[in-house]
Protein backbone atom coordinates (compact mmCIF):
# COMPACT_ATOMS: atom_id res chain seq x y z
CA UNK A 1 0.00 0.00 0.00
CA UNK A 2 1.51 3.31 -0.79
CA UNK A 3 2.65 5.17 2.11
CA UNK A 4 -0.20 7.51 3.69
CA UNK A 5 -2.68 6.13 1.53
CA UNK A 6 -5.68 4.29 3.48
CA UNK A 7 -8.88 3.37 1.55
CA UNK A 8 -12.14 3.98 4.74
CA UNK A 9 -14.00 0.41 4.59
CA UNK A 10 -17.16 2.08 4.63
CA UNK A 11 -15.96 3.99 1.19
CA UNK A 12 -14.60 0.58 -0.06
CA UNK A 13 -18.02 -1.06 0.50
CA UNK A 14 -19.81 1.80 -0.84
CA UNK A 15 -17.33 1.49 -4.34
CA UNK A 16 -18.69 -1.78 -4.55
CA UNK A 17 -22.13 -1.27 -4.03
CA UNK A 18 -21.77 1.34 -6.85
CA UNK A 19 -20.17 -1.17 -9.46
CA UNK A 20 -23.04 -4.16 -8.12
CA UNK A 21 -25.30 -1.26 -8.72
CA UNK A 22 -24.16 0.15 -12.11
CA UNK A 23 -23.84 -3.80 -13.63
CA UNK A 24 -27.73 -4.39 -12.68
CA UNK A 25 -28.37 -0.66 -14.35
CA UNK A 26 -27.02 -1.85 -17.44
CA UNK A 27 -28.01 -5.57 -17.52
CA UNK A 28 -31.63 -4.58 -16.51
CA UNK A 29 -34.42 -3.75 -18.59
CA UNK A 30 -37.45 -1.38 -17.27
CA UNK A 31 -40.21 -2.02 -19.43
CA UNK A 32 -43.06 0.23 -19.79
CA UNK A 33 -45.92 -2.39 -17.89
CA UNK A 34 -43.38 -1.79 -14.70
CA UNK A 35 -44.30 1.32 -14.43
CA UNK A 36 -47.37 1.25 -12.25
CA UNK A 37 -48.90 2.96 -9.14
CA UNK A 38 -47.32 0.27 -7.08
CA UNK A 39 -43.92 0.80 -7.94
CA UNK A 40 -44.08 4.67 -8.20
CA UNK A 41 -45.45 4.59 -4.17
CA UNK A 42 -42.31 1.95 -3.51
CA UNK A 43 -39.92 4.17 -5.16
CA UNK A 44 -40.90 7.67 -3.59
CA UNK A 45 -40.95 5.75 -0.45
CA UNK A 46 -37.31 4.49 -0.74
CA UNK A 47 -36.30 8.04 -1.81
CA UNK A 48 -38.40 9.38 1.51
CA UNK A 49 -36.74 6.85 3.42
CA UNK A 50 -33.00 8.00 2.74
CA UNK A 51 -33.92 11.16 3.99
CA UNK A 52 -34.79 10.31 7.22
CA UNK A 53 -31.94 8.23 8.45
CA UNK A 54 -31.33 6.98 12.02
CA UNK A 55 -27.65 6.69 14.27
CA UNK A 56 -27.97 4.92 16.90
CA UNK A 57 -25.40 3.36 19.30
CA UNK A 58 -22.58 4.96 16.48
CA UNK A 59 -24.85 3.37 13.55
CA UNK A 60 -26.67 4.69 10.46
CA UNK A 61 -29.76 2.53 9.48
CA UNK A 62 -32.64 3.69 7.13
CA UNK A 63 -35.19 1.37 8.14
CA UNK A 64 -37.98 3.93 6.03
CA UNK A 65 -35.73 2.93 3.22
CA UNK A 66 -35.22 -1.04 3.86
CA UNK A 67 -38.76 -1.85 4.11
CA UNK A 68 -40.29 -0.35 1.03
CA UNK A 69 -37.38 -1.41 -0.79
CA UNK A 70 -37.85 -5.31 0.37
CA UNK A 71 -41.30 -4.96 -0.54
CA UNK A 72 -40.61 -3.71 -4.25
CA UNK A 73 -38.20 -6.58 -4.40
CA UNK A 74 -40.36 -9.09 -3.13
CA UNK A 75 -43.86 -8.66 -4.40
CA UNK A 76 -44.74 -9.15 -8.23
CA UNK A 77 -44.68 -6.44 -11.11
CA UNK A 78 -45.59 -8.12 -13.77
CA UNK A 79 -49.03 -7.71 -13.81
CA UNK A 80 -49.70 -11.21 -14.90
CA UNK A 81 -47.00 -11.38 -17.46
CA UNK A 82 -43.47 -12.25 -16.95
CA UNK A 83 -41.66 -10.90 -13.88
CA UNK A 84 -38.86 -8.89 -14.33
CA UNK A 85 -34.96 -9.60 -13.85
CA UNK A 86 -33.20 -9.90 -10.77
CA UNK A 87 -30.81 -7.14 -12.40
CA UNK A 88 -34.23 -5.43 -13.40
CA UNK A 89 -35.43 -4.99 -9.54
CA UNK A 90 -31.88 -4.42 -8.42
CA UNK A 91 -31.38 -1.37 -10.71
CA UNK A 92 -34.34 0.22 -9.99
CA UNK A 93 -33.41 -0.09 -5.91
CA UNK A 94 -29.88 1.29 -6.28
CA UNK A 95 -31.12 4.31 -8.57
CA UNK A 96 -33.49 5.28 -6.07
CA UNK A 97 -31.55 4.62 -2.93
CA UNK A 98 -28.84 6.46 -5.31
CA UNK A 99 -30.97 9.76 -6.10
CA UNK A 100 -32.21 9.70 -2.38
CA UNK A 101 -28.89 9.93 -1.16
CA UNK A 102 -27.74 12.34 -3.45
CA UNK A 103 -30.67 14.51 -2.50
CA UNK A 104 -30.26 14.29 1.24
CA UNK A 105 -25.93 15.58 0.61
CA UNK A 106 -27.46 18.13 -1.43
CA UNK A 107 -29.77 19.30 1.19
CA UNK A 108 -26.25 19.31 3.44
CA UNK A 109 -27.33 16.21 5.37
CA UNK A 110 -24.78 13.88 5.95
CA UNK A 111 -24.61 10.56 4.33
CA UNK A 112 -22.85 7.65 5.28
CA UNK A 113 -21.37 5.72 2.29
CA UNK A 114 -20.76 2.55 4.63
CA UNK A 115 -24.30 2.40 5.44
CA UNK A 116 -25.80 3.05 2.27
CA UNK A 117 -23.26 0.34 0.80
CA UNK A 118 -24.35 -2.18 3.30
CA UNK A 119 -28.16 -1.65 2.62
CA UNK A 120 -28.19 -1.95 -1.25
CA UNK A 121 -25.78 -4.67 -0.90
CA UNK A 122 -28.64 -6.72 1.73
CA UNK A 123 -30.88 -5.30 -0.40
CA UNK A 124 -29.06 -6.99 -3.81
CA UNK A 125 -28.35 -10.36 -1.73
CA UNK A 126 -32.55 -10.15 -0.98
CA UNK A 127 -33.22 -9.54 -4.84
CA UNK A 128 -31.01 -12.36 -5.91
CA UNK A 129 -32.51 -14.96 -3.30
CA UNK A 130 -36.08 -13.40 -4.59
CA UNK A 131 -35.66 -13.27 -8.30
CA UNK A 132 -32.03 -15.52 -8.86
CA UNK A 133 -33.49 -18.93 -6.87
CA UNK A 134 -35.66 -21.32 -8.82
CA UNK A 135 -38.58 -23.14 -7.24
CA UNK A 136 -40.37 -25.71 -9.25
CA UNK A 137 -39.64 -24.07 -12.54
CA UNK A 138 -40.13 -20.24 -11.38
CA UNK A 139 -37.88 -17.60 -8.74
CA UNK A 140 -39.34 -17.33 -5.37
CA UNK A 141 -41.30 -14.74 -6.29
CA UNK A 142 -43.60 -16.74 -8.89
CA UNK A 143 -43.22 -19.62 -6.47
CA UNK A 144 -44.67 -17.92 -3.20
CA UNK A 145 -47.75 -16.08 -5.67
CA UNK A 146 -48.74 -19.46 -7.38
CA UNK A 147 -52.16 -20.70 -6.75
CA UNK A 148 -50.65 -23.92 -6.15
CA UNK A 149 -48.87 -23.03 -3.28
CA UNK A 150 -49.72 -22.28 0.28
CA UNK A 151 -50.26 -18.50 1.10
CA UNK A 152 -48.30 -19.49 4.72
CA UNK A 153 -45.80 -21.08 2.51
CA UNK A 154 -45.26 -18.26 0.13
CA UNK A 155 -44.69 -15.44 2.51
CA UNK A 156 -42.36 -17.42 4.89
CA UNK A 157 -40.57 -18.26 1.44
CA UNK A 158 -40.71 -14.21 1.02
CA UNK A 159 -39.35 -13.71 4.82
CA UNK A 160 -36.44 -15.63 4.45
CA UNK A 161 -35.34 -14.07 1.48
CA UNK A 162 -35.82 -10.13 3.49
CA UNK A 163 -33.92 -12.24 6.25
CA UNK A 164 -31.24 -13.17 4.16
CA UNK A 165 -30.84 -9.69 3.10
CA UNK A 166 -31.02 -8.32 6.06
CA UNK A 167 -28.84 -10.40 8.05
CA UNK A 168 -26.19 -9.78 5.64
CA UNK A 169 -26.46 -5.98 5.69
CA UNK A 170 -26.45 -5.77 9.76
CA UNK A 171 -23.15 -8.23 9.11
CA UNK A 172 -21.08 -5.82 6.16
CA UNK A 173 -21.88 -2.71 8.90
CA UNK A 174 -21.22 -4.77 11.89
CA UNK A 175 -17.64 -5.33 9.91
CA UNK A 176 -17.53 -1.86 8.91
CA UNK A 177 -17.05 -0.58 11.99
CA UNK A 178 -14.82 -2.83 13.44
CA UNK A 179 -12.49 -2.19 10.74
CA UNK A 180 -12.98 1.52 11.44
CA UNK A 181 -11.66 0.62 14.83
CA UNK A 182 -14.77 0.75 16.91
CA UNK A 183 -14.85 -1.88 20.26
CA UNK A 184 -16.16 -5.11 19.57
CA UNK A 185 -18.46 -4.24 23.11
CA UNK A 186 -20.05 -1.22 20.64
CA UNK A 187 -20.83 -3.25 17.99
CA UNK A 188 -22.32 -6.52 19.55
CA UNK A 189 -24.00 -3.61 22.14
CA UNK A 190 -25.62 -2.47 19.08
CA UNK A 191 -26.79 -5.12 17.63
CA UNK A 192 -28.77 -6.78 20.72
CA UNK A 193 -29.98 -3.20 21.74
CA UNK A 194 -32.95 -1.43 20.20
CA UNK A 195 -30.95 -1.73 16.51
CA UNK A 196 -32.06 -5.21 16.35
CA UNK A 197 -35.68 -4.36 17.25
CA UNK A 198 -35.91 -1.97 14.61
CA UNK A 199 -34.21 -3.36 11.62
CA UNK A 200 -36.42 -6.60 12.39
CA UNK A 201 -39.00 -4.71 12.26
CA UNK A 202 -38.07 -3.35 9.09
CA UNK A 203 -37.48 -7.06 7.54
CA UNK A 204 -40.74 -8.22 8.38
CA UNK A 205 -42.46 -5.36 7.02
CA UNK A 206 -40.91 -6.16 3.90
CA UNK A 207 -42.58 -9.38 3.04
CA UNK A 208 -45.89 -7.94 4.67
CA UNK A 209 -46.20 -5.21 1.88
CA UNK A 210 -45.53 -7.66 -1.15
CA UNK A 211 -48.50 -9.58 0.10
CA UNK A 212 -50.80 -6.44 1.03
CA UNK A 213 -50.37 -5.36 -2.65
CA UNK A 214 -51.90 -7.92 -4.37
CA UNK A 215 -55.03 -6.99 -2.47
CA UNK A 216 -54.56 -3.31 -1.56
CA UNK A 217 -52.16 -2.32 -4.70
CA UNK A 218 -50.20 1.13 -3.96
CA UNK A 219 -52.36 1.63 -0.61
CA UNK A 220 -49.84 -1.63 0.56
CA UNK A 221 -46.84 1.01 1.10
CA UNK A 222 -48.09 3.93 3.16
CA UNK A 223 -50.30 1.37 5.54
CA UNK A 224 -48.04 -0.86 5.94
CA UNK A 225 -45.18 1.03 6.41
CA UNK A 226 -46.94 2.85 9.35
CA UNK A 227 -45.83 0.77 11.91
CA UNK A 228 -41.87 0.90 11.09
CA UNK A 229 -42.72 4.74 10.90
CA UNK A 230 -43.88 4.25 14.35
CA UNK A 231 -41.47 2.22 15.44
CA UNK A 232 -38.42 4.61 13.92
CA UNK A 233 -40.27 7.65 16.06
CA UNK A 234 -40.01 5.46 19.23
CA UNK A 235 -36.34 4.26 18.54
CA UNK A 236 -35.10 7.44 17.80
CA UNK A 237 -36.33 9.07 20.92
CA UNK A 238 -34.50 6.05 23.38
CA UNK A 239 -31.23 6.58 21.47
CA UNK A 240 -31.84 10.46 22.02
CA UNK A 241 -31.98 9.17 25.49
CA UNK A 242 -29.13 6.98 25.52
CA UNK A 243 -26.88 9.34 23.66
CA UNK A 244 -27.35 11.92 26.19
CA UNK A 245 -26.67 9.28 29.29
CA UNK A 246 -23.58 8.13 27.22
CA UNK A 247 -22.21 12.00 27.09
CA UNK A 248 -22.90 12.38 30.41
CA UNK A 249 -21.01 9.13 31.79
CA UNK A 250 -17.86 10.16 29.45
CA UNK A 251 -18.20 13.76 31.11
CA UNK A 252 -18.41 12.47 34.58
CA UNK A 253 -15.63 10.09 33.69
CA UNK A 254 -12.94 12.86 32.74
CA UNK A 255 -13.88 15.12 36.19
CA UNK A 256 -10.83 13.40 37.87
CA UNK A 257 -8.60 13.69 35.21
CA UNK A 258 -9.96 17.59 34.91
CA UNK A 259 -9.40 18.04 38.41
CA UNK A 260 -5.61 16.80 38.24
CA UNK A 261 -6.22 13.29 40.77
CA UNK A 262 -5.60 11.31 37.83
CA UNK A 263 -2.98 10.89 34.90
CA UNK A 264 -3.85 12.12 31.70
CA UNK A 265 -5.65 9.10 29.39
CA UNK A 266 -5.24 6.85 32.29
CA UNK A 267 -9.58 6.70 32.41
CA UNK A 268 -9.47 6.24 28.24
CA UNK A 269 -6.31 3.20 28.40
CA UNK A 270 -8.17 1.18 31.60
CA UNK A 271 -11.77 1.60 29.20
CA UNK A 272 -9.55 -0.03 26.82
CA UNK A 273 -7.81 -2.78 27.90
CA UNK A 274 -10.48 -4.25 30.37
CA UNK A 275 -13.06 -4.30 27.30
CA UNK A 276 -10.09 -6.69 25.67
CA UNK A 277 -9.60 -8.75 28.80
CA UNK A 278 -13.58 -8.69 28.95
CA UNK A 279 -13.26 -10.28 25.06
CA UNK A 280 -10.73 -12.90 26.21
CA UNK A 281 -12.98 -13.79 28.75
CA UNK A 282 -15.70 -14.61 26.59
CA UNK A 283 -17.99 -11.97 27.70
CA UNK A 284 -21.47 -11.44 26.41
CA UNK A 285 -22.46 -7.71 25.19
CA UNK A 286 -24.19 -7.02 28.47
CA UNK A 287 -21.03 -8.45 30.28
CA UNK A 288 -18.73 -6.21 28.06
CA UNK A 289 -21.21 -3.06 28.64
CA UNK A 290 -21.08 -3.32 32.11
CA UNK A 291 -17.23 -3.83 31.91
CA UNK A 292 -16.98 -0.72 29.94
CA UNK A 293 -19.20 1.83 32.31
CA UNK A 294 -17.22 0.49 35.32
CA UNK A 295 -14.18 1.39 33.81
CA UNK A 296 -15.34 4.79 32.78
CA UNK A 297 -16.59 5.54 36.58
CA UNK A 298 -13.59 3.42 38.25
CA UNK A 299 -11.99 6.55 39.56
CA UNK A 300 -14.87 8.75 40.41
CA UNK A 301 -13.84 7.88 43.94
CA UNK A 302 -10.92 9.77 44.04
CA UNK A 303 -13.21 13.18 44.01
CA UNK A 304 -13.98 12.53 47.87
CA UNK A 305 -10.54 11.90 49.00
CA UNK A 306 -9.42 14.34 51.87
CA UNK A 307 -5.94 13.73 50.64
CA UNK A 308 -4.77 13.20 46.94
CA UNK A 309 -3.28 10.22 45.85
CA UNK A 310 0.23 10.09 44.50
CA UNK A 311 0.31 10.51 40.49
CA UNK A 312 -3.72 9.49 40.99
CA UNK A 313 -2.47 5.80 41.18
CA UNK A 314 -5.02 3.72 43.48
CA UNK A 315 -2.75 0.44 44.19
CA UNK A 316 -0.85 2.95 46.15
CA UNK A 317 -4.34 3.52 48.28
CA UNK A 318 -4.93 2.13 51.74
CA UNK A 319 -7.40 0.09 52.69
CA UNK A 320 -8.73 3.79 54.34
CA UNK A 321 -8.69 5.25 51.49
CA UNK A 322 -10.24 2.54 49.54
CA UNK A 323 -13.41 2.68 51.68
CA UNK A 324 -13.63 6.43 51.23
CA UNK A 325 -13.25 6.25 47.50
CA UNK A 326 -16.34 3.22 47.80
CA UNK A 327 -18.49 5.56 49.84
CA UNK A 328 -17.52 8.52 47.57
CA UNK A 329 -18.71 6.75 44.15
CA UNK A 330 -21.93 5.37 45.37
CA UNK A 331 -22.68 8.71 46.40
CA UNK A 332 -21.77 10.21 43.33
CA UNK A 333 -23.23 7.30 40.98
CA UNK A 334 -26.51 6.81 43.07
CA UNK A 335 -27.34 10.53 42.22
CA UNK A 336 -28.02 9.76 38.33
CA UNK A 337 -31.01 6.80 38.51
CA UNK A 338 -29.65 5.78 34.77
CA UNK A 339 -25.97 5.23 36.36
CA UNK A 340 -27.75 4.06 39.53
CA UNK A 341 -26.71 -0.05 39.13
CA UNK A 342 -23.36 0.42 38.28
CA UNK A 343 -22.89 1.91 41.86
CA UNK A 344 -21.48 -0.95 43.29
CA UNK A 345 -19.59 -1.73 40.72
CA UNK A 346 -17.38 0.96 40.96
CA UNK A 347 -17.04 0.76 44.61
CA UNK A 348 -15.90 -3.09 44.49
CA UNK A 349 -12.75 -1.98 42.05
CA UNK A 350 -10.82 -1.14 45.08
CA UNK A 351 -11.74 -4.87 46.99
CA UNK A 352 -8.79 -7.08 47.15
CA UNK A 353 -9.75 -10.71 45.52
CA UNK A 354 -8.47 -12.14 49.24
CA UNK A 355 -12.17 -11.12 49.97
CA UNK A 356 -13.78 -13.56 48.06
CA UNK A 357 -11.45 -16.52 48.36
CA UNK A 358 -11.23 -15.65 52.27
CA UNK A 359 -14.44 -14.83 53.23
CA UNK A 360 -17.10 -15.45 50.29
CA UNK A 361 -17.74 -11.77 49.80
CA UNK A 362 -19.13 -11.48 46.48
CA UNK A 363 -16.79 -9.79 44.10
CA UNK A 364 -18.93 -8.31 40.45
CA UNK A 365 -16.52 -9.57 37.50
CA UNK A 366 -16.76 -6.56 36.05
CA UNK A 367 -15.15 -5.14 39.21
CA UNK A 368 -12.12 -7.65 39.28
CA UNK A 369 -11.80 -7.16 35.65
CA UNK A 370 -11.64 -3.26 36.15
CA UNK A 371 -9.23 -3.99 39.11
CA UNK A 372 -6.66 -5.69 37.25
CA UNK A 373 -6.93 -3.11 34.10
CA UNK A 374 -6.16 0.00 35.95
CA UNK A 375 -3.53 -1.91 38.47
CA UNK A 376 -1.21 -2.34 34.83
CA UNK A 377 -2.12 1.43 33.73
CA UNK A 378 -1.14 2.46 37.35
CA UNK A 379 2.38 0.82 37.23
CA UNK A 380 2.77 1.01 33.70
CA UNK A 381 2.24 4.40 33.71
CA UNK A 382 0.71 4.60 30.17
CA UNK A 383 4.11 3.16 28.67
CA UNK A 384 4.00 0.43 26.16
CA UNK A 385 7.36 -0.10 25.88
CA UNK A 386 8.24 -4.25 27.02
CA UNK A 387 10.48 -3.56 30.17
CA UNK A 388 7.14 -1.28 31.72
CA UNK A 389 5.17 -4.27 30.71
CA UNK A 390 7.41 -7.12 32.08
CA UNK A 391 7.55 -4.86 35.45
CA UNK A 392 3.72 -4.44 35.40
CA UNK A 393 3.06 -8.15 34.75
CA UNK A 394 5.43 -9.28 38.08
CA UNK A 395 3.77 -7.00 39.91
CA UNK A 396 0.06 -8.57 39.25
CA UNK A 397 1.97 -11.84 39.81
CA UNK A 398 3.00 -10.98 43.09
CA UNK A 399 -0.46 -10.25 43.98
CA UNK A 400 -2.28 -12.96 42.29
CA UNK A 401 -5.40 -14.73 44.82
CA UNK A 402 -4.37 -11.55 46.85
CA UNK A 403 -5.43 -8.36 45.16
CA UNK A 404 -6.61 -9.93 42.11
CA UNK A 405 -8.23 -12.77 40.18
CA UNK A 406 -5.87 -15.30 38.33
CA UNK A 407 -8.63 -16.13 35.95
CA UNK A 408 -8.47 -12.37 35.01
CA UNK A 409 -4.61 -12.09 34.78
CA UNK A 410 -4.71 -14.85 32.77
CA UNK A 411 -6.94 -13.07 30.22
CA UNK A 412 -4.56 -10.00 30.09
CA UNK A 413 -1.71 -12.34 29.43
CA UNK A 414 -3.64 -13.93 27.13
CA UNK A 415 -4.45 -10.47 25.43
CA UNK A 416 -1.39 -8.83 25.46
CA UNK A 417 -0.06 -11.41 23.23
CA UNK A 418 -2.42 -10.41 20.52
Amino acid sequence: MIAGLRVRPGLALFIVAVLIGSVAALRGEIRPSMITPLTLAAVIAIFIGEQLPMRISGRVIAPLTTAPALGLILMPLSGGGQEPSAPTVMAVVWLSILLGGLVARLSGRSVVEGSLGSRFIGMAVACVCARGVTIDGSDLVGWAFSPDVHPALGAMGLLAAAAAGGLVERVLDSLVGLAAGRHLTHVLDAEVGPLAGISAAAITTGPLLAVASRIVDWAAIPLFTIPVLLSYVTVRRVATIRHSVDESLVAMSRLPEVAGLTRVGHVRRVVELACVIGQQMNLDPQGLHDVERTALLHDIGQLGLTEPLRGGATIYASAAQDEEMALAARKIIAGASKLAPFAPLVAHVGTPFRRAREFGEHIPLPSRIVRVANAWDDITEGARSPRAGAVALERLHLGLGYDYDPEVVSALERALEL
